[in-house]
């Protein structure tokens, strides 16, 4: 496994298809652990069409290529949100930034967790798709949640992204995380069937946490640019985001959660 050098722990979000609802999941990933007492930064990893400030509602004055380019410190580009949670915001448009190394992303995740005090959680917002450079910030984390809907494109890119992890033995830390699903037994159904391909074709498993529930609140909280916490924490939609952050927080792998 290829964890990060500090305490703090690194959640990736990716998937192999755009338009699966990552970001959403990744802001709310990160709100409901910080919602748990758990000091956690979002960085917007899509370095090429970022977009969380937006769901955040937030005006983004420096971005993270700010940071690469030395030209800003981390703190200097982070944006308090609320209690506990912040935001590094992406790039857009940039594409020397968009086509980043996996080395480069290893040093820069490593210097957000040795430079933020008190981090316990670092989500990293991958951006979609099956290059290198959109992969490579998951070498550097402890858990990766790989996203998916049910429908043949989503299905086929996400098992593209084990694919490429398989070969280099990176299987044991990844997540399927099923997304606008109609139920939770839905949702495990659609792992249930990736997973046997990846038993039948990789000769290894992936594994499962819990699923995202179809919400219109979500929907409409992206055109509102408004979060579920703290303004909807009562919804089916906040317990659900709760929900998957306490099934994380038991993990093993998990440091600074422990």
């Amino acid at each position: 496994m290829n964890a990060n050098t500090s305490q703090a722990t690194v959640i990736g979000i990716a998937s192999g298809k755009g338009g699966v609802g990552k970001s959403t999941i990744a802001v709310n990933l990160g709100q409901a652990l910080a919602n748990q007492g758990k000091k956690t930064t979002l960085l917007d990893a899509d370095l090429g069409l970022a977009n969380a400030q937006i769901l955040l509602g937030l005006d983004a004055p420096y971005n993270i290529g700010d940071v690469i380019n030395e030209k800003k410190t981390v703190n200097e580009v982070l944006i308090p949100c609320n209690e506990n949670f912040s935001l590094i915001p992406g790039a857009s448009g940039d594409p020397v930034l968009a086509n980043i190394s996996p080395l480069i992303a290893k040093s820069l995740i490593n210097k957000v967790t040795s430079e933020i005090d008190d981090l316990d959680v670092l989500i990293v917002d991958c951006a979609a798709g099956l290059a290198e450079s959109n992969l490579a910030f998951l070498e550097s984390c402890d858990i990766k949640l790989i996203v998916v809907q049910d429908e043949p494109a989503s299905i086929a890119d996400c098992y593209g992204v084990i694919k490429i992890e398989s070969k280099k033995n990176q299987m044991d830390n990844i997540f399927v995380l099923p997304n606008r699903v109609k139920s939770q037994n839905a949702g495990k159904n659609l792992f249930d069937k990736l997973n046997k391909v990846c038993m039948k074709f990789l000769e290894e498993p992936v594994y499962y946490l819990d699923s995202v529930v179809n919400d219109d609140l979500l929907i409409a909280n992206a055109r509102k640019r408004e979060s579920l916490f703290p303004n909807h924490e009562t919804s089916a939609a906040a317990y659900n985001f709760s929900q998957l952050a306490e099934k994380i927080s038991e993990l093993k792998v998990l440091k600074a959660l422990t």
